[in-house]
């Protein structure tokens, strides 16, 4: 497996909200930011930052965001999704959701945003 670096300037590689927990690594020329804990309106805020700051300067062409720690998907996750998938777009990097934990794929079914987000 090689490794391919994206240079751009990089938040910390983990970031910690109390309930929510953020990490930061590469897969080729991937960002991979991993996701833990709830996603609510007291901690979209800590994700749609970490994201803006791994999006500035050189953005990676792709964006991942492994969701597969999230315990809790409110609205705030929704929103917060479509704001991310929009900045991402902006700089023409590619976002894609790996291992949605249920609830958010329950969210996501239920606003009717599955398809948006998940292609598995």
């Amino acid at each position: 497996m090689s490794v391919y670096q994206v240079p751009h300037p990089a938040p910390p590689p983990t970031t910690d909200q109390g309930v929510l927990s953020v990490a930061l690594t590469t897969e080729g020329p991937a960002s991979v930011v991993e996701v833990r804990g709830e996603l609510d309106m007291d901690t979209v805020g800590l994700l749609v930052d970490f994201t803006t700051t791994v999006l500035a300067g050189l953005p990676p062409p792709v964006l991942v965001l492994d969701l597969s720690g999230v315990s809790f998907f409110g609205a705030a996750g929704i929103t917060a999704l479509l704001t991310v998938r929009r900045q991402a777009a902006a700089r023409g990097c590619a976002l894609v959701i790996r291992k949605p934990s249920r609830i958010t794929v329950t969210i996501l079914n239920l606003v009717g945003l599955r398809d948006e987000f998940i292609t598995e």
